[in-house]
């Protein structure tokens, strides 16, 4: 199997990719990128116009390609393809540093490891506790969870959605949750199946927003 991608997030195009064409549930955590991680994408038209004003970053990735030895073509066995693919992106000098952890079968987390500043701690391996009761729909539950986590961990995370007709579904869904000291990310699973979702989460660092 031979995969390519030229991208500011090379890896999470590449998962999205694996996980639209296999139905695999790939849960992704970006690291809190470095300075040597981030690339200078204002506009050279703003620039021009606007030469003291303030700039947009982004990721700093790019070019990526692996060759994976698979038995058969297309397998149902994910762990044929994602250990060596997150290999490969280790070593590929793109942005980040990744582990892949398996959930089941067909369930797995992408986290990261270190950034260009040196080893990390995932957020979502933060332990903390977290009680809800149902009487919310589970779109403020979700933004209330990640409230929480920036109060235990100091960076702020922030709720974003899902950007999909299934938007409609958090809004209606509730969720009841009461979690003493475990991992956010476990947290996060558990109420994501309450909402009966086969979604993946997707922990993005902004690099203007930090």
């Amino acid at each position: 199997m031979e995969i390519t991608a030229n991208a500011p997030r090379p890896l999470d195009d590449v998962l999205a990719a694996l996980a639209h064409q296999h139905g695999w549930h790939i849960n992704y955590e970006e690291p809190q990128y470095g300075k040597s991680d981030i690339v200078d994408s204002t506009a050279p038209s703003w620039l021009e116009q606007h030469p003291n004003g303030p700039r947009a970053y982004g990721i700093a990735g790019g070019a990526f390609h692996v060759k994976i030895s698979i038995d058969g073509y297309f397998p149902d066995d994910p762990m044929q393809i994602l250990p060596p693919l997150v290999k490969a992106y280790n070593r590929s000098g793109n942005p980040g540093r990744f582990q892949l952890r398996v959930v089941s079968k067909n369930s797995f987390d992408v986290i990261p490891t270190a950034s260009g500043d040196g080893p990390q701690t995932p957020l979502l391996d933060t332990t903390m506790s977290f009680d809800v009761s149902d009487d919310v729909g589970a779109y403020p539950t979700l933004r209330k969870f990640c409230e929480e986590l920036s109060r235990k961990t100091g960076h702020t995370v922030v709720f974003g959605g899902t950007g999909s007709p299934s938007e409609n579904r958090l809004l209606q869904a509730h969720i009841q949750q009461h979690s003493v000291n475990q991992a956010a990310r476990e947290i996060l699973r558990q109420m994501y199946k309450q909402v009966g979702s086969t979604d993946c989460w997707r922990l993005l660092y902004d690099p203007d927003s930090n």
